[in-house]
C-alpha cells in the first residue's frame, strides 16, 4: 500500500506542470514587444503642444498626457520588470533603461526637475552599466542641476526671458513666481546653488531688470 501511495505520489509531481521559464525565451519577449509597439503608438497619439504653447501649457500637457497613458503604463512596466526579474534578458534590461531615460527626459527638459530626471538616468545605467544615452544626460543634469556663478554673471539687464533660457536653462515649475500689477508682469526666476543656497533673476514684462546671486543664503549661514 505504501510503495502504491509513493508511486502516485511521485507520478504526481512528475506530472505537475513547470513553473514559468526562468531563462530568457523568444516567446515572452515576442509578447512583450507587441505590447510595446501597440503602447508606443498610443504614445505616439497623444497630444503635442503647439509651437507658440507656453511653459505652464507645455507642463499640463506633459502632466495630462502622463496620467491619461499612466494605468496602461504601470501595467506593462510591471510585466516587463516581472519577466526581467525572473529571467535576467538583457533585452529587458534595454528596454526598461529606455523608458527611465524617457521618462527623466520628461522631468528634465518640461519641468526641469534635474534631481528626479538623475535618479532615472542613474537607475538606467544600473540595468544597463554600457548605456552611453544615460552616461551623457547624467552628466548633463548634474551641470544644469546648479546655477554657476560664471554662468549666472552673463545674465544682464535688458535681457529677454528666452534669452535667459538659453545661458541658464528653465528653473523648477514651483520655482518661478510673478504677480501683475498695474498690466505689467512682475516674474521671479529662482535657481539653486551647490552651496545650497539660490540665485534670482527679476523680469518686468520678460525683460530682465535686476539679478540676485545671493538671493537666498545657504542653511548654515542663515542659521548664523
Amino acid at each position: 500500500m505504501r510503495k502504491s501511495l509513493l508511486i502516485l505520489l511521485l507520478t504526481a509531481f512528475a506530472c505537475a506542470p513547470a513553473g514559468p521559464p526562468t531563462q530568457p525565451n523568444d516567446r515572452e519577449w515576442s509578447l512583450i514587444t507587441a505590447d510595446y509597439q501597440w503602447l508606443e503608438t498610443v504614445r505616439a497619439g497623444q497630444r503635442k503642444p503647439a509651437a507658440t504653447a507656453t511653459r505652464k501649457e507645455r507642463i499640463e500637457l506633459a502632466l495630462d498626457n502622463l496620467k491619461k497613458l499612466e494605468p496602461t503604463y504601470n501595467v506593462f512596466r510591471d510585466k516587463v520588470n516581472e519577466y526581467y526579474q525572473r529571467t535576467g534578458d538583457p533585452r529587458a534590461a534595454a528596454l526598461l533603461a529606455r523608458e527611465k531615460i524617457i521618462l527623466g527626459d520628461e522631468y528634465l527638459t518640461v519641468l526641469s526637475r534635474y534631481e528626479r530626471a538623475l535618479d532615472l538616468y542613474r537607475e538606467a545605467l544600473e540595468l544597463q552599466p554600457d548605456n552611453a544615452d544615460a552616461k551623457q544626460r547624467i552628466e548633463f543634469a548634474s551641470e544644469k542641476r546648479f546655477v554657476s556663478m560664471t554662468a549666472f554673471a552673463n545674465i544682464k539687464q535688458g535681457m529677454k526671458e528666452d534669452a535667459v533660457q538659453r545661458l541658464i536653462g528653465l528653473p523648477r515649475e514651483d520655482w518661478i513666481k510673478q504677480v501683475v500689477q498695474n498690466n505689467r508682469v512682475y516674474a521671479v526666476w529662482i535657481y539653486p546653488k551647490a552651496d545650497a543656497g539660490a540665485a534670482a533673476i527679476y523680469f518686468d514684462n520678460g525683460v530682465v531688470y535686476h539679478t540676485n546671486w545671493n538671493a537666498a543664503a545657504p542653511p548654515a549661514a542663515a542659521r548664523q
